[in-house]
C-alpha cells in the first residue's frame, strides 16, 4: 500500500479549557507499512463491528422470517420472505442511559409517551408531539441497521481480514460474513406481491406509493430496498426494562395479541432512498468483492455470477428509470415519506450527495463489468451480452444518452458540470425537471453540506473538477470549506462537521469554532484531501496544506475513540460519559454532541458503524469511491 503518515498522539494539552492533541510527526509519507499506526488498537475498534451487542459490539441476528410479532399481521401476509439468519450490523451501540438519563434529562417530563394501537392499521404509535418524535429517533437508532452502514461494514470487514490480518471470529469466512447484506437484499427481492407490507426490504410500487419517476417496479429484485433494516416490526423502546420504563404507556392493546406491549412501536422507517442504494447495491458489496477476489485470492476479476455483480444488475435499470433529462438521479421514488413529519418527499428532488455515491458506484460496476469481460474465459453469450447492455446503459448515465425505449439524459457528469457546481462549490441539491416550475434545475443553495464537498472530490476526483472549473478549485472548494465547516482548537484542524450551520469554521482571527465534530463526515474529508495530494503531488502551492490537514484531522478523528472521548474536553459532550456508554471495545462515535443536524436528522455522541468503518478504510489508504479502493 502507499506510505503513510506516521504519528504519536501525546499526552493532551489543554487549551481554552478544552484538550488538543499535540503531533508529533516522524517522517511524512516515509513508513510503507505505517497505516495502521496511524490509530492504534484497531484490532479493538475492528472488534465492535464483529461483535454483537451482548459482546460490545453492533451486530444482531437479522432473520428472514416474517418479522411481523401478530398473528394478525402474519396472516395479512401473502407471501413469506425465504428464511434464514444473517448477522447484520445496527448503526449505532446505545443505552437506556443515554437516552433516559443524558437525553430525557432524568426527568420522564421530556420522554413520558403514549403509545396507542389502530385496530384498522394493526400499527402501535406515539402520540404526536415531541416526546413521540424522540421515542420514534430511539427506537430508530436502537434498532435499525441502515443499508449505507452495513455497505461500509462489508468493506472494513474485508479490509480487516485480508489487509490487516485482523482476528476475525466467525464461524464462516470473512467474505460470507461479509456478504450478509447482499444475501438479506437479495432474498427480501425475491418477494414481489404484498412486498410493501411490515417485514418487505423492497419498495415495489403499491399504487401511487413507491412511483419510480413515473414507472412502476413490481419485481422485488428490482425495486429499491429500503434505506433500513429492523430485526422486528415491533421494535423495542431501548428504555423498555430500564429504570426509566415507566414513562412509557400503551392504550387500546389488543387483549388477544401478547406481541402488542408498551414499550414497543411499529417500525416507522419505510424511506428507499437513491445513496443508500447505491451504497448498498454497487460500493459495498462490489468493493467487498473485489477485496476478496482481487486482493486476497489473486484473481483478475469478481465472478460475474457472484451475489453481489447480479444484485447490482438487477436494480440498474432502476436507477437509470430515476433518472433525469437534467442528468440528475432523483432522491426517491413519489410516495416516500420526508426525514420529518408525514409529508412525502418532491418526486423530483434531487440530492448532489446521493449523485456522487451513485456516480462513484455506476463506476465502479463498470470496471467490475469490464474486468470479467476481458478476462472471465467461462462467460456464455447471455452473459457477455448483458454485460455489454449493463456497459451500454452505464455509460448514457454517466457522459448521456439513450437510458430508454422514449427517454434520454444528458448525463451524471453534464449535471454535476453545469447545474450542481455553484460559486465555487457544490449546491446540496434542488429540484430537476419539475413541471411545476419554470426553469429545469431550481438550486437548493442553503444550508451548505460538508460531504457534498468532500465526497464530490473523491467521486469526481480532483483532476476532474479542476479540469472543468480550473486549476486549483479542489484546493479552493476546500479550503473555503474549512472557513465554514471545520472544527478546531486554536488554529489546529481537528476536523469538520456537518453544515455551514453548525457553529464550526473559523473567526476573522483563523481561529477554529467547536460546534460539532463528526466522525464519519471527518473520515470522508481526509479521503478528500487525500485524493488532492494525490492529484497535486508535490507542488508547492498545496502539498504542504494538504499534508498538514490530512496529519491533522487524523489526529482530530482519534478524539471520537471511545476511550479518547470521555477524556477530551468536547463542548457539549454529556457529563459522566463512561456511566452512558461502557465498551471494552474501542469504536469511533458519530458526532462529538447531541446535535440536530439541519438536513432533517439527529447526530448522538454514540458508537457508530459508519465512522468505526471508516476509520479501518482510512487507516488502510483505501478510498470507498474508487475501484478497488484507489483515488479516483
Amino acid at each position: 500500500m502507499q506510505p503513510s503518515v506516521l504519528f504519536f498522539l501525546r499526552p493532551a494539552g489543554c487549551v481554552d479549557g478544552r484538550f488538543l492533541p499535540r503531533l508529533a510527526f516522524a517522517g511524512f509519507l516515509a513508513f510503507p507499512g505505517g497505516a495502521a499506526a496511524q490509530m492504534d488498537q484497531l484490532q479493538q475498534s475492528y472488534d465492535f463491528l464483529l461483535r454483537g451487542r451482548t459482546e460490545g459490539g453492533v451486530l444482531f441476528n437479522f432473520s428472514n422470517e416474517p418479522s411481523f410479532e401478530s398473528g394478525i399481521q402474519r396472516s395479512r401476509q401473502a407471501l413469506s420472505p425465504p428464511t434464514g439468519n444473517y448477522l447484520l450490523p445496527l448503526s449505532y451501540y446505545d443505552s437506556a442511559a443515554y437516552w433516559g438519563v443524558y437525553v430525557c434529562g432524568g426527568a420522564g417530563a421530556a420522554c413520558a409517551i403514549n403509545d396507542t394501537y389502530n385496530m384498522l392499521s394493526y400499527q402501535l404509535s406515539p402520540a404526536p408531539g415531541p416526546a413521540g418524535k424522540l421515542q420514534v429517533e430511539r427506537v430508530n437508532a436502537h434498532n435499525g441497521a441502515n443499508i449505507y452502514d452495513a455497505a461500509t461494514w462489508q468493506i472494513a470487514v474485508m479490509l480487516g481480514a485480508v489487509k490487516n490480518k485482523f482476528d476475525i471470529a466467525s464461524p464462516t469466512t470473512p467474505y460470507a460474513f461479509a456478504s450478509s447484506l447482499s444475501d438479506v437484499l437479495h432474498q427480501g427481492g425475491l418477494i414481489s406481491e404484498g412486498n410493501t407490507a411490515p417485514g418487505a426490504k423492497r419498495a415495489v410500487t403499491a399504487g401511487p406509493v413507491f412511483v419510480y419517476n413515473g414507472a412502476t417496479v413490481t419485481e422485488g429484485k428490482r425495486a429499491y430496498a429500503f434505506r433500513a433494516l429492523a430485526p422486528e416490526w415491533l421494535a423495542r423502546d431501548p428504555l423498555m426494562g430500564s429504570p426509566h420504563a415507566s414513562w412509557i404507556t400503551a392504550s387500546n392493546l389488543p387483549p388477544l395479541d401478547r406481541a402488542y406491549e408498551a414499550g414497543k412501536i411499529s417500525w416507522t422507517d419505510w424511506k428507499p432512498i437513491t445513496g443508500e442504494n447505491a451504497w448498498a447495491f454497487l460500493i459495498g458489496p462490489l468493493q467487498a468483492a473485489h477485496i476478496h477476489y482481487v486482493l486476497d485470492k489473486k484473481m483478475r476479476f469478481v465472478p460475474f455470477k457472484e451475489r453481489a455483480v447480479q444484485n447490482a444488475l438487477d436494480v440498474l435499470p432502476t436507477f437509470a428509470a430515476m433518472q433525469s433529462v437534467l442528468g440528475a438521479v432523483y432522491y426517491a421514488p413519489a410516495g416516500t415519506i420526508g426525514n420529518e413529519g408525514e409529508t412525502p418527499v418532491n418526486p423530483y428532488e434531487v440530492s448532489v450527495e446521493n449523485n456522487f455515491s451513485l456516480y462513484a458506484g455506476l463506476r465502479i460496476l463498470r470496471s467490475t463489468l469490464q474486468a470479467e469481460l476481458d478476462a472471465e474465459t467461462a462467460l456464455d453469450l447471455d452473459a457477455k451480452n448483458k454485460i455489454k447492455d449493463a456497459l451500454h446503459l452505464i455509460a448514457a448515465m454517466i457522459d448521456g444518452g439513450q437510458i430508454g425505449e422514449d427517454r434520454r439524459t444528458r448525463g451524471l457528469l453534464s449535471f454535476f458540470k453545469n447545474a450542481a457546481w455553484r460559486n465555487g462549490h457544490f449546491v446540496q441539491g434542488g429540484l430537476a425537471n419539475d413541471p411545476g416550475q419554470s426553469r429545469d434545475w431550481i438550486p437548493t443553495t442553503e444550508p451548505l453540506a460538508v460531504d457534498v464537498q468532500t465526497w464530490g472530490i473523491a467521486a469526481l476526483g480532483t483532476k476532474q473538477i479542476d479540469q472543468w472549473f480550473g486549476d486549483g478549485a479542489s484546493f479552493e472548494m476546500w479550503r473555503h470549506l474549512k472557513t465554514w465547516g471545520a472544527y478546531g482548537v486554536g488554529k489546529t484542524l481537528w476536523g469538520v462537521g456537518y453544515s455551514d450551520r453548525d457553529g464550526n469554521g473559523m473567526d476573522q482571527g483563523g481561529a477554529y469554532r467547536q460546534g460539532v465534530l463528526s466522525g464519519e463526515w471527518t473520515a470522508g474529508a481526509i479521503n478528500a484531501v487525500r485524493n488532492m495530494m494525490n492529484a497535486y503531488g508535490a507542488a508547492p502551492k498545496y502539498a504542504a496544506s494538504l499534508q498538514q490537514d490530512e496529519a491533522a484531522m487524523l489526529a482530530g478523528i482519534t478524539t471520537l475513540r471511545i476511550d479518547r472521548y470521555v477524556s477530551t474536553g468536547f463542548p457539549g459532550k454529556p457529563a459522566d460519559y463512561a456511566k452512558l456508554i461502557s465498551l471494552k471495545t474501542k469504536p469511533y462515535l458519530y458526532a462529538s454532541k447531541r446535535y440536530r443536524i439541519p438536513f432533517g436528522w439527529y447526530a448522538n455522541p454514540l458508537p457508530s458503524t459508519a465512522s468505526t468503518a471508516w476509520v479501518i478504510m482510512i487507516a488502510g489508504k483505501y478510498d470507498p469511491f474508487g475501484f478497488g479502493g484507489a483515488p479516483n
